[in-house]
Parts: C-alpha cells; structure tokens; sequence
C-alpha cells in the first residue's frame, strides 16, 4: 500500500492515525520500525457469506460457513497481540454477517490492536455505524467499484451503490474514519475521476485504488493495458497533489509496488528533495507479501496474502500463527523473505530498483512463473534500467 499524497505532499489523512500513530513527519519513526518487523499487517477472513455476488471477488464469496468460533477468533487474537501486529483487518466475505464481530472488535481493542473493517458497506445503518465505532473500530473501507450502474453491475445486486454510500457516510457520520476500496478493471478505469471527486466532496478522507489480483473470481481478461494503467497513475500522481489543497483525500494504490517507483521518476526532476520521496517507497513500498502482510482465512488457514489462498503455510488450529510466521517450515514463506535472490525475467531481475520494488509475486504467478515478471508493471527499458 502507497500512499501518493504523503509521498508526494507529506500530507495523510487516515494514515496518520492508523500506520504513523500521529507522527507527522515525512517518515516517522513507526515506518521504519514496521519495515523491519516480521509483525505483519494481518487480514483475517471472518466468515465466506456474504450478501453480495461480485463478479472479481477474491474469495469466491457467497454461501460458505462461518468456520472459525468465537473462542478460536479470541485465542488467536491474543497471539497476534502477543506480536504486536500494526493493524487487524476484520475481512470476510461480508465480515458484518458475524453476529460476534462487536464482541471480536472489543475484544481486540482491548488487547492493543488497532482494528479495521473491509466490508461492502450494504449493511451499516446508523445503528451499526454506532456499534461499530463502540466496539473500537478506527477506520471502514467500503468497497465500491464505479458510479451506481457500474458498481451494481460488478456487486450482482441492484441498488448496491446507494446502499454502500450510505453506509459509507453513516460510518463518517459515527466519526470513524472512512475510505473507499476501488478495484481497478477495463470495466470501471474511465470511472476513477468521478468516483474520486464525489467521495472528496463528501470530506471522505482515503480512496484506495487497488490493482487487479487474478484470484477468486477475478482474472486477467478483467484487466486493464499496459498503457492505461500508465495513464491512470498520471492522473493519481495530479491529483494527490491538486487535492491536497482543495480537499482532505489522501490517494493511495494497492498491490503494484511499481506505483511508487514511478512517482518518484515522475517527480525527481521537478523536487529538490526527490530523493526523500525514493526513501519513502524504500520503506513503504515493496510487496510484503509473507514478511509485512499475512492472511488468514476463515477455516483458520495462514496464506501469504489474502490473493493466495492457493496456498496454505499452515493452521492455526494446529499451531499458533505466531509460530507459522516466525518459524517458518515453508518454503515458500522463506524464500518471499529474501525473493530479490529468485528474481528472473527481462524486468524484475534486471531493474535496478528491484531491491525496494521487486514486482507483486502472486500476479507473477498467476501468469506463469511465480519468480518472472509482474504483468502489470508498466515502466520501460530505460527506466528500470536507470537510464
């Protein structure tokens, strides 16, 4: 995850509360202590129901069972705050279709956590808002996908758009902060612009646009060219800036650790301290895939991400996560955490930024070869060659 505006501006919003703890410097402190940590950001899939039927979710969503309980959900918290993780976030499915998701979040508020909510937003009347705020919550991402006929097209159910800003805006209205989750497709590119300025005339604080994972439901034929992709960080690039001054969203990108390699080629020759922006992407940027951001599913299976539930690192009914992530047996894991060494291809290996980057592994897979090229960077030749 990158955020374009505090790179580019020093300016955040939702990140100052939820990664920076408040330090309002450039590149606090906390930065840099969570890039060295093995206490990854956590997502845990609560439940696979979900009341929704979209067409590129992750993980295949619908009718599937709650899987872990109450008390396995509690136990495993009180490991993940035994590792001091950054941030939990509650995911699902529709994680609001947990009757205990309150008792979850108190529970986890109580022990230090920081917890945050990945919902469809569909579900979050006034009276939830409020619970929600109660039970610790500090942010909601809601995800929406275009304006209304777009996003209801992606969503499977009419009147889904109207549904999820409203629970986007009862949500801000708690006074929790609040953000919009925006996968980017061929079907809703062109739709970016728009979305941006509604939630920015909204005062909602983040947009978080997250690039094409081929996994679930979703696949490569959903996604967008070389060229667009190009485009569209152009306009993310502008408009982190403009924004800054009208408005209070901040814009990050999700899942494409060539974004801030390219911020800072877009912006080096035009700042005199362009080198503080390429210090922030080396701490920031990168996929943490494995090392910085872990998954685990609602049978309580731990996954490198929650784009990879192809494979399985372990159980955490069988063994503490915190044992499955700083003992590693598997191998995978292990070589994640030292995958500028596996590196092959004509971009990766070669790039001379492959160090802090290193392209997204699980969409390298997804094309073919787990340690080759990500399909979806998009800078040149001459550009990862530094020339």
């Amino acid at each position: 995850m990158i955020s374009l505006t505090k790179m580019l501006t020093g300016e955040a919003t939702v990140s100052e509360k939820i990664t920076y703890n408040g330090d309002r410097s450039y590149l606090p402190k906390k930065l840099k202590e969570l890039r060295k940590s093995l206490s990854p950001v956590t997502v845990l899939n609560l439940t696979g129901k979900c009341n929704l039927r979209c067409i590129h979710c992750y993980a295949d969503a619908g009718k599937g069972e709650a899987g872990l309980s109450t008390e396995e959900v509690k136990r495993l918290i009180d490991d993940l705050a035994s590792l001091k993780i950054p941030v939990l976030l509650f995911s699902g499915g529709e994680p609001l279709l947990r009757e205990d998701i309150f008792e979850l979040a108190s529970y986890a508020t109580k022990k230090g956590l920081k917890c945050s909510l990945s919902t469809n937003g569909t579900l979050i009347t006034e009276e939830v808002a409020d619970k929600l705020r109660e039970s610790g919550f500090i942010y909601v991402g809601v995800s929406i996908d275009g304006l209304p006929k777009t996003n209801d097209r992606f969503r499977g159910v009419r009147g889904a758009f109207e549904r999820a800003f409203q629970g986007l805006l009862n949500a801000r209205d708690a006074g929790i902060m609040t953000g919009i989750r925006f996968t980017v497709t061929k079907y809703n590119v062109g739709e970016v612009p728009d979305v941006i300025q509604l939630i920015a005339e909204e005062e909602i604080p983040r947009f978080c646009l997250y690039h094409l994972v081929p996994s679930g439901r979703a696949d490569f034929s959903d996604d967008i060219s070389i060229g667009e992709r190009r485009k569209l960080i152009d306009f993310l690039i502008d408009a982190s800036i403009r924004l800054s001054d009208d408005y209070k969203t901040e814009l990050l990108t999700v899942d494409n650790p060539a974004d801030g390699i390219y911020a800072y080629l877009k912006t080096r020759d035009l700042y005199e301290d362009a080198e503080k922006v390429l210090e922030f992407v080396r701490f920031r940027g990168g996929d943490g895939s494995g090392e910085r951001l872990a998954s685990i599913d609602f049978e309580g299976n731990v996954h490198p991400n929650q784009f990879w539930w192809d494979h399985t690192c372990g159980n955490i009914r069988d063994e503490k996560f915190s044992e499955i992530w700083l003992n590693p047996k598997d191998e995978l894991l292990i070589k994640l955490r030292n995958k500028r060494a596996y590196l092959r291809g004509e971009k990766c290996s070669k790039c001379i930024y492959n160090d802090i980057c290193g392209g997204f592994r699980v969409r390298a897979l997804r094309a073919g070869d787990l340690w080759g090229d990500d399909p979806d960077c998009y800078l040149t030749s001459e550009e990862i060659r530094g020339k």
